[in-house]
């Protein structure tokens, strides 16, 4: 196994890691996964002299599908701008959402907080908009 495998794969494993503890998997890495994916089996039948260069242009491709992957907001972040209206904010969970039209940089993940009220809130990530539930019937 050469090394830029295992470079794919701590990549892709750091990916996972920071989106799990830092944007309760709401960042929007498919794109770059599958991008570090088709680079890794491209690259090998590539010509050596043009392997570098290439091996360059789609690391950048795939910064920028990073850059553009990762939501607005962490959940540490929604929650200091919670805690600015709210006395007590916990975060409860983050949810799968669907929407109409496909963006691969959008999360289809929202956080689910739970306000000093009981009250339960959702944070869009991308945007910053809080969003209040209706109470269960």
């Amino acid at each position: 196994m050469k090394w830029w495998w295992m470079f794919g794969i701590l990549a892709i494993g750091g990916m996972m890691f920071v989106n799990e503890a830092w944007y309760g998997n709401s960042a929007a890495f498919g794109t770059a996964t599958s991008m570090i994916i088709v680079t890794l089996i491209g690259l090998k039948s590539i010509e050596n002299r043009y392997r570098i260069r290439m091996g360059v242009i789609f690391s950048l491709l795939i910064a920028g599908a990073i850059y553009f992957g990762l939501p607005s907001y962490s959940v540490t972040e929604a929650e200091h701008t919670l805690k600015r209206e709210h006395k007590n904010v916990t975060y409860v969970n983050d949810l799968g959402v669907s929407d109409r039209g496909w963006n691969p940089f959008r999360p289809n993940r929202v956080y689910l907080f739970e306000i000093d009220s009981g009250d339960k809130i959702l944070f869009l990530p991308d945007s910053g908009e809080i969003i209040k539930t209706r109470p269960p019937m």
